[in-house]
Protein backbone atom coordinates (compact mmCIF):
# COMPACT_ATOMS: atom_id res chain seq x y z
CA UNK A 1 0.00 0.00 0.00
CA UNK A 2 2.78 2.36 0.88
CA UNK A 3 4.59 1.59 -2.33
CA UNK A 4 1.46 2.28 -4.34
CA UNK A 5 1.06 5.70 -2.73
CA UNK A 6 4.65 6.60 -3.50
CA UNK A 7 4.16 5.57 -7.12
CA UNK A 8 1.09 7.76 -7.49
CA UNK A 9 2.83 10.83 -6.02
CA UNK A 10 5.83 10.30 -8.30
CA UNK A 11 3.56 10.07 -11.32
CA UNK A 12 1.85 13.37 -10.43
CA UNK A 13 5.20 15.14 -9.98
CA UNK A 14 6.55 13.82 -13.27
CA UNK A 15 3.37 14.87 -15.08
CA UNK A 16 3.50 18.40 -13.64
CA UNK A 17 7.13 18.78 -14.61
CA UNK A 18 6.43 17.57 -18.10
CA UNK A 19 3.57 20.03 -18.50
CA UNK A 20 5.72 22.99 -17.31
CA UNK A 21 8.59 22.21 -19.63
CA UNK A 22 6.37 21.99 -22.69
CA UNK A 23 4.53 25.41 -22.39
CA UNK A 24 5.82 28.51 -24.31
CA UNK A 25 6.01 31.96 -22.63
CA UNK A 26 3.63 34.61 -23.98
CA UNK A 27 5.12 38.04 -25.02
CA UNK A 28 4.04 40.94 -22.89
CA UNK A 29 2.05 43.77 -24.53
CA UNK A 30 4.06 46.82 -25.69
CA UNK A 31 2.28 49.01 -23.18
CA UNK A 32 3.71 47.02 -20.26
CA UNK A 33 6.77 48.80 -18.73
CA UNK A 34 10.13 47.01 -18.77
CA UNK A 35 10.32 47.15 -14.97
CA UNK A 36 7.22 44.96 -14.67
CA UNK A 37 8.27 42.27 -17.12
CA UNK A 38 8.91 38.72 -16.02
CA UNK A 39 12.15 36.98 -16.89
CA UNK A 40 10.64 35.21 -19.88
CA UNK A 41 8.81 38.32 -21.06
CA UNK A 42 12.00 40.38 -20.86
CA UNK A 43 13.89 37.78 -22.90
CA UNK A 44 11.17 37.79 -25.54
CA UNK A 45 11.20 41.57 -25.76
CA UNK A 46 14.98 41.64 -26.12
CA UNK A 47 14.86 39.00 -28.80
CA UNK A 48 12.23 41.00 -30.68
CA UNK A 49 14.44 44.13 -30.62
CA UNK A 50 17.44 42.13 -31.81
CA UNK A 51 15.44 40.96 -34.80
CA UNK A 52 14.30 44.53 -35.59
CA UNK A 53 17.84 45.92 -35.31
CA UNK A 54 19.16 43.18 -37.59
CA UNK A 55 16.53 44.05 -40.21
CA UNK A 56 17.38 47.76 -40.01
CA UNK A 57 21.09 47.06 -40.36
CA UNK A 58 20.39 44.96 -43.41
CA UNK A 59 18.26 47.74 -44.93
CA UNK A 60 20.92 50.34 -44.08
CA UNK A 61 23.53 48.29 -45.91
CA UNK A 62 21.26 47.98 -48.93
CA UNK A 63 20.53 51.73 -48.96
CA UNK A 64 24.22 52.51 -48.59
CA UNK A 65 24.94 50.48 -51.71
CA UNK A 66 22.15 52.29 -53.58
CA UNK A 67 23.49 55.68 -52.47
CA UNK A 68 26.96 54.79 -53.63
CA UNK A 69 25.56 53.77 -57.01
CA UNK A 70 23.62 57.04 -57.33
CA UNK A 71 26.66 59.11 -56.31
CA UNK A 72 28.69 57.43 -59.02
CA UNK A 73 25.98 58.20 -61.56
CA UNK A 74 25.78 61.83 -60.40
CA UNK A 75 29.54 62.26 -60.70
CA UNK A 76 29.38 60.89 -64.23
CA UNK A 77 26.49 63.22 -65.15
CA UNK A 78 28.31 66.25 -63.74
CA UNK A 79 31.39 65.40 -65.75
CA UNK A 80 29.27 64.97 -68.88
CA UNK A 81 27.50 68.29 -68.24
CA UNK A 82 30.81 70.07 -67.75
CA UNK A 83 32.09 68.62 -71.01
CA UNK A 84 28.89 69.70 -72.76
CA UNK A 85 29.18 73.25 -71.37
CA UNK A 86 32.78 73.45 -72.47
CA UNK A 87 31.76 72.45 -75.98
CA UNK A 88 28.99 75.08 -75.99
CA UNK A 89 31.31 77.76 -74.63
CA UNK A 90 33.78 76.90 -77.37
CA UNK A 91 31.06 77.58 -79.97
CA UNK A 92 30.64 81.17 -78.68
CA UNK A 93 34.36 81.66 -78.11
CA UNK A 94 34.14 82.00 -74.32
CA UNK A 95 35.54 80.38 -71.24
CA UNK A 96 33.76 79.50 -68.03
CA UNK A 97 35.16 82.68 -66.43
CA UNK A 98 33.79 84.76 -69.33
CA UNK A 99 30.37 83.21 -68.88
CA UNK A 100 30.42 83.93 -65.15
CA UNK A 101 31.35 87.58 -65.79
CA UNK A 102 28.55 87.88 -68.34
CA UNK A 103 26.08 86.49 -65.83
CA UNK A 104 27.18 89.04 -63.22
CA UNK A 105 26.77 91.94 -65.68
CA UNK A 106 23.34 90.72 -66.68
CA UNK A 107 22.37 90.39 -63.02
CA UNK A 108 23.43 93.98 -62.28
CA UNK A 109 21.43 95.19 -65.28
CA UNK A 110 18.34 93.34 -64.06
CA UNK A 111 18.80 94.82 -60.58
CA UNK A 112 18.88 98.39 -61.94
CA UNK A 113 15.80 97.71 -64.05
CA UNK A 114 13.91 96.46 -60.99
CA UNK A 115 15.01 99.52 -59.01
CA UNK A 116 13.68 101.96 -61.61
CA UNK A 117 10.45 100.02 -62.04
CA UNK A 118 9.79 100.18 -58.30
CA UNK A 119 10.14 103.97 -58.08
CA UNK A 120 7.06 106.18 -57.69
CA UNK A 121 6.25 108.47 -60.60
CA UNK A 122 7.89 111.63 -59.25
CA UNK A 123 11.19 109.90 -58.44
CA UNK A 124 11.19 107.95 -61.70
CA UNK A 125 10.71 111.16 -63.68
CA UNK A 126 13.84 112.61 -62.08
CA UNK A 127 15.84 109.51 -63.07
CA UNK A 128 14.27 108.82 -66.45
CA UNK A 129 17.55 109.55 -68.25
CA UNK A 130 19.09 106.49 -66.58
CA UNK A 131 16.96 104.34 -68.88
CA UNK A 132 19.22 105.33 -71.80
CA UNK A 133 22.25 103.99 -69.89
CA UNK A 134 20.40 100.72 -69.28
CA UNK A 135 19.60 100.44 -72.97
CA UNK A 136 23.26 101.02 -73.84
CA UNK A 137 24.36 98.31 -71.41
CA UNK A 138 21.78 95.93 -72.85
CA UNK A 139 23.04 96.59 -76.38
CA UNK A 140 26.58 95.81 -75.23
CA UNK A 141 25.48 92.51 -73.68
CA UNK A 142 23.32 91.57 -76.63
CA UNK A 143 26.26 92.05 -78.98
CA UNK A 144 28.13 89.25 -77.18
CA UNK A 145 27.62 85.70 -78.45
CA UNK A 146 27.19 84.53 -74.87
CA UNK A 147 23.74 86.19 -74.84
CA UNK A 148 22.37 83.22 -76.84
CA UNK A 149 23.43 80.67 -74.26
CA UNK A 150 20.43 78.80 -72.83
CA UNK A 151 20.90 80.17 -69.30
CA UNK A 152 20.92 83.79 -70.56
CA UNK A 153 18.74 83.99 -73.67
CA UNK A 154 15.32 84.37 -72.01
CA UNK A 155 16.71 86.76 -69.40
CA UNK A 156 18.22 88.99 -72.08
CA UNK A 157 14.93 89.06 -74.00
CA UNK A 158 12.96 89.91 -70.84
CA UNK A 159 15.42 92.69 -69.94
CA UNK A 160 14.77 94.31 -73.33
CA UNK A 161 11.02 94.18 -72.72
CA UNK A 162 11.45 95.76 -69.29
CA UNK A 163 13.63 98.56 -70.70
CA UNK A 164 11.06 99.28 -73.40
CA UNK A 165 8.44 99.45 -70.66
CA UNK A 166 10.52 102.05 -68.83
CA UNK A 167 10.86 104.10 -72.03
CA UNK A 168 7.08 104.00 -72.53
CA UNK A 169 6.17 104.59 -68.89
CA UNK A 170 3.57 107.32 -68.58
CA UNK A 171 3.95 109.44 -65.49
CA UNK A 172 0.78 110.95 -64.09
CA UNK A 173 1.79 114.51 -63.12
CA UNK A 174 0.75 115.80 -59.72
CA UNK A 175 -0.07 119.28 -58.53
CA UNK A 176 2.34 121.17 -56.33
CA UNK A 177 1.66 123.63 -53.56
CA UNK A 178 3.11 127.12 -53.24
CA UNK A 179 2.68 129.70 -50.49
CA UNK A 180 2.88 133.28 -51.72
CA UNK A 181 5.64 135.36 -50.14
CA UNK A 182 5.86 139.12 -49.75
CA UNK A 183 6.47 141.34 -52.77
CA UNK A 184 8.86 143.63 -50.91
CA UNK A 185 11.28 140.81 -50.10
CA UNK A 186 10.72 138.11 -52.73
CA UNK A 187 8.86 139.94 -55.55
CA UNK A 188 6.25 137.19 -55.64
CA UNK A 189 3.66 137.59 -58.37
CA UNK A 190 2.18 135.04 -60.75
CA UNK A 191 4.70 135.98 -63.46
CA UNK A 192 7.73 135.59 -61.17
CA UNK A 193 6.37 132.44 -59.53
CA UNK A 194 5.91 130.73 -62.90
CA UNK A 195 9.44 131.76 -63.84
CA UNK A 196 11.03 129.94 -60.91
CA UNK A 197 13.03 126.91 -62.02
CA UNK A 198 11.35 124.58 -59.52
CA UNK A 199 7.90 125.67 -60.81
CA UNK A 200 7.95 126.05 -64.62
CA UNK A 201 11.08 128.02 -65.44
CA UNK A 202 8.86 130.00 -67.83
CA UNK A 203 7.04 133.13 -66.66
CA UNK A 204 4.64 132.94 -69.62
CA UNK A 205 3.00 129.96 -67.89
CA UNK A 206 1.57 132.21 -65.17
CA UNK A 207 -1.92 131.73 -66.61
CA UNK A 208 -1.88 128.07 -65.55
CA UNK A 209 -1.44 129.07 -61.90
CA UNK A 210 -4.15 131.73 -62.19
CA UNK A 211 -6.74 129.40 -63.69
CA UNK A 212 -6.02 126.70 -61.10
CA UNK A 213 -6.69 129.14 -58.26
CA UNK A 214 -9.67 131.22 -59.44
CA UNK A 215 -11.38 130.36 -56.17
CA UNK A 216 -8.94 132.60 -54.26
CA UNK A 217 -7.50 134.86 -57.01
CA UNK A 218 -9.99 137.47 -58.13
CA UNK A 219 -7.46 139.75 -59.82
CA UNK A 220 -4.32 138.06 -61.19
CA UNK A 221 -2.42 141.31 -60.72
CA UNK A 222 -3.02 141.22 -56.98
CA UNK A 223 -2.08 138.23 -54.84
CA UNK A 224 -1.55 138.39 -51.11
CA UNK A 225 1.26 136.89 -49.01
CA UNK A 226 0.19 133.69 -47.34
CA UNK A 227 -2.07 132.52 -50.18
CA UNK A 228 -1.71 128.76 -50.70
CA UNK A 229 -1.67 128.27 -54.45
CA UNK A 230 -2.11 125.04 -56.37
CA UNK A 231 0.53 124.74 -59.10
CA UNK A 232 -0.57 122.35 -61.89
CA UNK A 233 2.04 120.20 -63.64
CA UNK A 234 3.95 121.77 -66.55
CA UNK A 235 2.63 121.35 -70.05
CA UNK A 236 0.97 123.23 -72.89
CA UNK A 237 -1.73 125.71 -71.96
CA UNK A 238 -5.24 124.34 -72.12
CA UNK A 239 -7.95 125.95 -74.24
CA UNK A 240 -9.52 127.54 -71.16
CA UNK A 241 -6.16 128.93 -70.04
CA UNK A 242 -5.56 130.44 -73.48
CA UNK A 243 -9.03 132.00 -73.49
CA UNK A 244 -8.49 133.46 -70.03
CA UNK A 245 -5.14 134.91 -71.08
CA UNK A 246 -6.62 136.54 -74.19
CA UNK A 247 -9.45 138.00 -72.13
CA UNK A 248 -6.95 139.32 -69.58
CA UNK A 249 -4.87 141.14 -72.20
CA UNK A 250 -8.00 142.43 -73.97
CA UNK A 251 -9.16 144.02 -70.74
CA UNK A 252 -5.70 145.39 -70.06
CA UNK A 253 -5.58 147.02 -73.51
CA UNK A 254 -9.09 148.39 -73.09
CA UNK A 255 -8.17 149.88 -69.72
CA UNK A 256 -4.97 151.35 -71.14
CA UNK A 257 -6.90 152.85 -74.08
CA UNK A 258 -9.47 154.37 -71.72
CA UNK A 259 -6.74 155.87 -69.56
CA UNK A 260 -4.97 157.24 -72.65
CA UNK A 261 -8.25 158.75 -73.87
CA UNK A 262 -8.77 160.52 -70.57
CA UNK A 263 -5.27 161.93 -70.70
CA UNK A 264 -5.80 163.02 -74.31
CA UNK A 265 -9.05 164.73 -73.41
CA UNK A 266 -7.33 166.58 -70.59
CA UNK A 267 -4.62 167.88 -72.95
CA UNK A 268 -6.86 168.93 -75.90
CA UNK A 269 -9.96 170.33 -74.14
CA UNK A 270 -10.31 174.26 -74.37
CA UNK A 271 -9.73 176.14 -71.16
CA UNK A 272 -12.98 176.50 -69.33
CA UNK A 273 -14.35 180.00 -68.59
CA UNK A 274 -13.97 180.74 -64.92
CA UNK A 275 -17.27 181.02 -63.17
CA UNK A 276 -18.36 184.46 -62.03
CA UNK A 277 -17.74 185.03 -58.38
CA UNK A 278 -20.78 184.77 -56.20
CA UNK A 279 -22.17 188.12 -55.08
CA UNK A 280 -21.31 189.12 -51.57
CA UNK A 281 -24.03 188.61 -49.00
CA UNK A 282 -26.18 191.68 -48.21
CA UNK A 283 -25.15 193.75 -45.18
CA UNK A 284 -27.14 193.07 -42.05
CA UNK A 285 -30.07 195.36 -41.28
CA UNK A 286 -29.28 198.16 -38.77
CA UNK A 287 -30.38 197.47 -35.22
CA UNK A 288 -32.57 200.16 -33.59
CA UNK A 289 -31.46 201.29 -30.15
CA UNK A 290 -32.97 203.57 -27.53
CA UNK A 291 -31.33 206.50 -25.86
CA UNK A 292 -29.44 204.22 -23.49
CA UNK A 293 -28.04 202.19 -26.32
CA UNK A 294 -30.20 199.11 -25.70
CA UNK A 295 -31.94 197.20 -28.46
CA UNK A 296 -35.57 197.96 -28.97
CA UNK A 297 -38.07 195.26 -29.41
CA UNK A 298 -39.90 194.87 -32.78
Amino acid sequence: MKSVLILVVASVVVASLASCGGSKPIPAPDSKPDSLLTFDEANLRLEDWRIKVAKLNSRDSSLGADIKLLEDKLTAEIAALKKCNEDIYALVGATEADVNNFGERLGRLEGKIRELRSLPDDQFEQRRNEVYALAAEWNALRAMKMSVLPQFFERVVQARRDIDGLFNRKVVPKNKGYVVRSWSEYKDCLWNIAGQQEIYGDPFQWTKIWQSNTNIIRNPDMIQPGMELTVPPPGPKTTDEQKAERMYWRRKRAAAAAAAAKVSEGLTAPPSTPAAPAPPPPPPAPVKKDERGEKKGN
